[in-house]
């Protein structure tokens, strides 16, 4: 099998016959065609009617004598390399001729050593020209990826080592003026038009030094003079592997998406669901009963009867529509009423932990439970909090490893409800941390354990009923933390009940 030859086609411009019979010769392997010239003239034509690329080129020709012709083939055919071959020995020329645009400069000397000699300078050229191209196409790449970042909706910002921005495209800039923050100091992103914007910039700032590569925190920002919009943040700590000189370094990622138009969605979702359930449903069965003792008293002969017996057929029309529709709702997103009660936190939690304790003990796998104050109590749905805990702690104890720790911490902050569950597990990828609390999101190395991947939806959907929040801080391999906060006074609507994205089933139970 013949060898692919480095060029397709070459232009020789050479006046003399036998140094061009020579030359050829010594091209033969490394070229499928040499195109011969003798004059600078021809060179240009065969340069505009030819594909040509790569040009050998002698310095004394006929019609021009030095270097200046090789500018001249330059501007004709700017990407074209050119190869000077020449019987000149002058330094001068040499350099002359590389400043005209001249990619080698080789002295004529026909001895057994030429044709290794001109094709070494053809291989040279050739993988130069590779690393060209190369570039330019990651150039290419990596201009086309900037244009899309910059023109994201998505916020994204790139701090360096000392905390200062790397790079921010124009979503992270409005994201920060939105905040009233500082761009130029982490420790002020946030200010007090955020809500805990305290909290959360010493939560940057702490995670920002103690984070190793791969670690990554998530959390939603809120705003006090606008409760409808909302920010999704993330941070990633990742490791910049050394260039030449420069040292390897820890810098972090900083991401944001506007989730108002979906926290528009589930407010819109859940307004529809008590106007269903409540306003609608109430008056309608009212309307049925009393159509239904109406046509009773009366003749079943009468018209009275007949108008009567519309109604009621009506009236339970329209409630098998209403049945219908939360159905179909419940199927695609679950509902599940909550009515927040004042009760004793350790009570509920303690069901919870000795739930999953036979299961831990069977997997030598320790169980701690802390709570600051045993007599603490809060305002929230009994059944939620025992179904948020439990999930969390359920999927905690599934993907930790045998010999491990599951850690339940339980404390109040300004009234509100602090509980952590941290785990010693398999920890969660930086780029699976947005989907886990999707309703049937499974990882995929947990994809051959049980489990439906409705844990967390479940999990989310409580705790932002409750108007709390859920944070995550995982690193793969090492472990995870979930963090939820319930506030001091849930915003129950005016029969004290809350209305959560949630199936009904007791039984359900995700994963991450």
């Amino acid at each position: 099998m013949q060898a692919e030859k480095l060029f397709h086609r070459v232009l020789l411009l050479e006046d003399n016959s036998g140094h061009a019979m020579l030359i050829k010769r010594a091209l033969s392997d490394c070229c499928a065609e040499v195109l011969h010239v003798v004059t600078v003239s021809e060179a240009l034509k065969a340069l505009e009617e030819n594909k040509i690329e790569l040009v050998i080129s002698d310095l004394q020709l006929p019609d021009s004598t030095g270097t200046k012709h090789i500018a001249r083939l330059k501007s004709k055919s700017p990407d074209c390399p050119i190869i000077v071959l020449t019987s000149s020995t002058s330094l001068q020329d040499a350099v002359e001729a590389m400043k005209h645009g001249a990619r080698d400069y080789i002295v004529k000397q026909f001895d057994l050593d030429f044709k290794e000699i001109l094709n070494l300078s053809l291989s040279r050229v050739y993988s130069a020209l590779l690393l060209e191209a190369e570039k330019t196409r990651l150039q290419r790449e990596m201009e086309v990826l900037r244009i899309a970042i910059e023109n994201s909706d998505d916020g994204l910002a790139v701090f360096d080592t000392n905390g200062a921005p790397h790079y921010c495209n124009t979503a992270f800039k409005r994201f920060v003026k939105r905040c009233n923050g500082k761009l130029d100091d982490l420790s002020e992103l946030f200010s007090p038009s955020v809500v805990n914007w305290c909290d959360l910039n010493e939560s940057l700032v702490a995670n920002f030094k103690n984070f190793s590569p791969g670690a990554v925190w998530n959390t939603e920002i809120n705003f006090v003079d606008d409760p409808e919009h909302a920010y999704e943040f993330s941070f990633s700590a990742i490791r910049v592997e050394s260039v030449g000189e420069q040292e390897s370094r820890n810098e972090a990622v900083l991401w944001v998406r506007d989730i108002s138009d979906l926290k528009r969605r589930e407010r819109f979702q859940r307004e529809i669901l008590s106007t269903t359930t409540h306003d609608l449903k109430g008056p309608l069965g009212a309307i049925l009963v009393s159509s239904e003792l109406l046509k009773d008293s009366l003749s079943q002969d009468s018209k009275e009867y007949q108008i009567a017996l519309r109604i009621a057929s009506s009236a339970q029309g329209a409630l098998n529509l209403i049945d219908e529709f939360l159905s179909a709702h419940r199927i695609r997103a679950g509902s599940l009423i909550l009515k927040p009660a004042r009760c004793r936190v350790a009570d509920v939690l303690q069901d919870v932990i000795e739930n999953n304790r036979t299961i831990a003990d069977a997997r030598s796998i320790r169980l701690e439970y802390r709570i600051a104050d045993p007599e603490l109590e809060c305002l929230v749905d009994k059944f939620g909090l025992s179904r948020v805990v439990g999930n969390l702690v359920s999927n905690a104890v599934k993907f930790t490893a045998k010999g491990g720790l599951v850690r339940i911490d339980v404390g109040s902050k300004e009234g509100n409800l602090l509980i952590s569950v941290e785990d010693t597990g398999t920890g969660i990828e930086p780029a699976e941390i947005r989907k886990i609390f999707e309703r049937f999101s499974r990882l995929d190395k947990h994809s051959d354990l049980p489990g439906s991947g409705l844990g967390l939806f479940v999990v989310k959907s409580i705790v932002d009923a409750h108007g709390g929040s859920i944070e995550v801080t995982s690193r793969a391999g090492e472990g995870t933390r979930f963090t939820v906060m319930f506030p001091e006074s849930p915003p129950v609507n005016e029969r004290g009940e809350l209305f959560s994205l949630a199936f009904e089933d007791d039984g359900v139970s995700g994963e991450t």
